[in-house]
């Protein structure tokens, strides 16, 4: 099998998602750049900055870019990795992976790849995302009104929770409106993972056709 895919020549699949990124660039960014620009605009290939922002109150910095070299995607936050994704090891193989960061460019918008997943950003670095989109240290903010920053600002027990931090109707449907975003990088997975169960059941067709 490695033989076979030594012997693709990728060289098209590579230049078409350079397109797919200058495109993405002129689109979301309201650019003019040509495909001749490329080089210019990301010199080093495991670098290529796709999105950059920062939080509303501007004290975090989010990042994503990709590596076209080893084929992954890495997104940031204060030049931390939140999250990453590798294309082959999800694939199977350099030109399914090719063809999946192609797709993703062609249909990625700017949101989506500055879109933290929650779970992603307190796993990584122990924040956590309020109601206007900014990051907070859970353990550095007075979350129970009694006046101190704790660990226990989390604590049901305390008397004024629930009041506080879920002010009931609004912040319950702000919470779920943000549990439903997904991230570019969980959008890109549940992409593959529909790409392999369609390839799963073309197989089984087959066979039972040639049955």
């Amino acid at each position: 099998m490695g033989e076979v895919e030594e012997n693709v020549n990728l060289t098209p699949l590579i230049e078409d998602i350079k397109k797919a990124i200058i495109g993405f660039i002129n689109r979301e960014y309201e650019e003019n750049h040509k495909y001749e620009d490329f080089n210019n605009l990301y010199p080093d290939l495991k670098h290529i900055g796709i999105a950059y922002t920062n939080t509303p109150d501007e004290n975090h910095k989010i990042q994503f870019e990709i590596n076209l070299e080893d084929l992954t995607a890495t997104q940031l936050v204060d030049d931390k990795e939140i999250s990453h994704y590798n294309y082959v090891k999800e694939s199977g193989n350099r030109e399914k992976a090719l063809e999946s960061m192609k797709y993703e460019m062609e249909i990625g918008r700017f949101e989506d790849f500055v879109s933290v997943d929650e779970d992603d950003l307190k796993n990584a670095i122990g924040l956590e995302i309020d109601d206007d989109g900014n990051f907070y240290d859970p353990l550095a903010k007075n979350l129970d009104n009694d006046g101190i920053s704790d660990r226990y600002d989390h604590d049901f027990k305390d008397s004024d929770y629930f009041e506080t931090t879920y002010d009931v109707d609004d912040n319950t449907q702000l919470k779920e409106t943000n549990s439903e975003k997904l991230s570019i990088l969980k959008q890109i997975k549940s992409y593959q993972e529909t790409e392999k169960e369609s390839e799963v059941k073309e197989c089984n067709a087959k066979e039972h056709d040639e049955r």
